[in-house]
């Protein structure tokens, strides 16, 4: 599976809905975790400018140590973002995946 950067210099995002654990076994409630052991969460972004009036949110894979606390309605910078084709089971799409999740205030090296 190949990560291809997406250059966020002329992107605002603003948070669309609160941060969700990402499930591995709905039956056990078991958390997706990285390689490095950390859960990962998802959260849905909306940029700006957009043109997609059909579907304008994404949504953001990121890992975090601790259950993100991200308000929704707040500008927020996804550091490290990529965009990657996913295909399983009969279906295909485009995820997008995150190293972490910062007010859009706050400078991030990445």
């Amino acid at each position: 599976m190949r990560n291809i950067p997406v250059d966020l210099s002329a992107l605002a995002f603003t948070v669309a809905g609160e941060p969700e654990p990402k499930i591995v076994d709905r039956a056990t409630g078991e958390v997706k975790k990285d390689a490095e052991g950390r859960d990962l969460y998802t959260i849905p972004l909306l940029p700006k400018p957009n043109d997609d009036r059909r579907n304008p949110v994404i949504v953001v894979t990121f890992p975090s140590e601790n259950f993100p606390t991200i308000p929704e309605g707040v500008q927020v910078r996804p550091v490290g973002l990529s965009a990657f084709y996913w295909q399983m089971n009969g279906r295909a799409g485009l995820g997008f995946r995150a190293e972490s999740i910062v007010p859009a205030q706050t400078r991030a090296t990445a």
